[in-house]
């Protein structure tokens, strides 16, 4: 961003700091209210810190909810319990803990009600928090996007020759029977669209599209999942991954 379009945001925010890179916040992320912008400044510039090593990887949870109790500020808000929308960034404090730096933001926002809010909000966590299904998908699943498959170590991931195929082969597993029947329809559709065994490699997911579950057992299920990917070579390949816990 140039220095022009940056002076600009700054006043169209009402000067001081600039907005962050994701303006909303979503209900499921953690942020703190208060009562007015002195409490917000007051908690964020006092009762945010750092304990010495090895303690040092979250803050300091103690003098946290001191802060908490001295500024009547809150985690608990009912005006938090919908996307709040950030419209001035006050300021910020950035805290050095042992997985990396992150930076804390005092700001002014409105909720989906439109009542106004000042709080404070891990800037660098927003930021990276999932908003969408794919998000939360490729969070829960390859956290940076990649995945690295070793069939030797790793449950069994499909190659098929296009995207539409994956989509077709997972959308054939029946959506009741045993485990033995949908299993056979889901071979027989695999062995249609073209699938087969992927080789190790990296891939980068693109897209996420349908799944189904097959249960195997007591808490065991495969849950297979039809992907859109690069690979290592940069070429768009379809994917069929079992996203399964059990």
């Amino acid at each position: 961003m140039n220095l022009v379009a940056l002076a600009m945001m700054m006043v169209a925010q009402g000067g001081g700091e600039p907005l962050p890179s994701k303006t909303d916040i979503p209900n499921d992320f953690s942020t703190v209210i208060c009562s007015t912008e002195s409490a917000a400044r007051e908690m964020l510039g006092t009762y945010y810190g750092v304990q010495p090593a090895p303690r040092n990887h979250t803050i300091d949870t103690s003098l946290f909810f001191k802060g908490l109790a001295a500024t009547g500020c809150t985690q608990n808000s009912p005006d938090a319990k919908s996307t709040i929308t950030i419209q001035q960034a006050l300021q910020r404090r950035t805290l050095t803990l042992a997985p990396g730096r992150e930076t804390y933001l005092v700001y002014r926002g409105v909720n989906a009600s439109g009542a106004r809010v000042v709080g404070i909000v891990d800037e660098t966590g927003n930021a990276k928090h999932p908003r969408t299904d794919f998000e939360r998908w490729i969070a829960e699943f390859v956290p940076d996007g990649v995945l690295n498959h070793d069939p030797a170590t790793m449950g069994k991931l499909y190659l098929c020759t296009t995207v539409d195929g994956a989509r077709a082969a997972v959308r054939a597993i029946p959506a009741k029977g045993s485990e033995a029947t949908r299993n056979a329809a889901f071979a027989k559709a695999r062995t249609a669209n073209g699938c087969r065994e992927a080789a190790a490699g990296r891939y980068k997911i693109t897209a996420l599209y349908e799944n189904r579950t097959i249960a195997c057992g007591f808490e065991c299920e495969d849950v297979w999942n039809a992907l859109a990917a690069t690979d290592a070579r940069g070429r768009a390949v379809a994917l069929i991954f079992d996203g399964s816990h059990f």
